[in-house]
């Protein structure tokens, strides 16, 4: 290990990301001759084969892979070292990349990359949208910093213990209807008196098996209409009266894009709220960055 460097791991996280010497030697501003040299030095190091070579570029070998996520933790922990050297805990630096599940994203990351942004202005903080599974797969990899996710703590579904939740807030399930439905008078509506009717059913996973779970615990059998993944294609059935819905999430409008309105209500039945959290991987000491965006997470969404 003492001949390994961090030149070579940036060269390897270079490589593995861009799928070629060449594209990885333009990348760095090297020759292809350093970039490959340096690679094969590391490999020789290691014992191990990180790369397999082919006509298209390169790939990752399974050993590979695991040698990239722990590249880019070394590397990370570097510049974080480098930053704590030089600056005050007000002043940060450096890169931040965050995950967000797709329907929380436009709800909650504008305000809070907005106030942190502010309070941080040297961090280079990009994002990524996605779905729990995606989003889980990139912190394993070592792409994502944190990642902001549901706590889907239902049927027996836990957090995979490899990753570790800091809850940020918590999110009751409501019912969104049609503006003209029978019901819309009601303060709040059960399962019960919707179970008849046409479910539009958001089935991001694992959104779909939470919100049947509701179902499931009163021994009921929802009318399933129509399936999608998309939190706004959920409200705009909702506005055309194709049906009623069951989110997590809310939003200050009440409105498809269609400029058709829908109206929120409570659920009755006792049914958990979500945990919205930051995750990160488990055993892995978060950079200052990141510790400072998950402060900033829980100031923001108090307001």
């Amino acid at each position: 290990m003492s001949n390994v460097s961090l030149r070579q791991l940036e060269y390897l996280v270079a490589a593995a990301e861009t799928g070629s010497v060449t594209a990885a030697a333009t990348k760095l501003y090297l020759s292809q001759s350093a970039v490959s040299t340096a690679l094969t030095d590391l490999e020789e190091s290691l014992g191990v084969q990180i790369f397999v070579r082919h006509a298209r570029g390169m790939s990752l070998t399974s050993v590979g892979q695991q040698v990239l996520v722990d590249a880019r933790r070394l590397l990370a922990g570097v510049e974080d070292l480098r930053n704590s050297a030089r600056e005050t805990s007000e002043s940060l630096s450096g890169r931040l990349v965050v995950g967000c599940y797709s329907t929380l994203a436009p709800i909650l990351l504008p305000r809070i990359i907005a106030d942190f942004t502010d309070s941080h202005p040297g961090v280079d903080l990009s994002f990524i949208e996605g779905s729990h599974s995606e989003l889980e797969e990139k912190l394993r990899s070592g792409s994502l910093d944190l990642a902001i996710l549901y706590d889907y703590g239902f049927s027996g579904r836990q957090r995979p213990r490899d990753l570790t939740s800091t809850v940020i807030e918590s999110t009751p399930p409501y019912v969104i209807l049609p503006e003209h439905h029978r019901l819309t008078q009601r303060p709040s509506i059960s399962l019960s008196q919707l179970v008849e009717e046409p479910l539009i059913l958001f089935d991001l996973p694992p959104g779909g098996d939470y919100f049947l779970s509701f179902f499931q615990d009163e021994n009921l059998s929802p009318n399933i209409r129509f399936r999608t993944t998309s939190f706004e294609m959920v409200r705009a059935l909702v506005a055309r009266g194709l049906g009623y819905s069951i989110l997590s999430q809310r939003t200050n409008i009440n409105m498809s894009y269609e400029g058709l309105g829908f109206v929120a209500r409570e659920l009755d039945g006792g049914h958990g709220g979500l945990n919205v959290g930051t995750v990160h991987l488990t055993g892995v000491r978060l950079t200052r960055r990141a510790t400072a965006f998950i402060d900033q997470c829980r100031r923001s969404l108090l307001k």
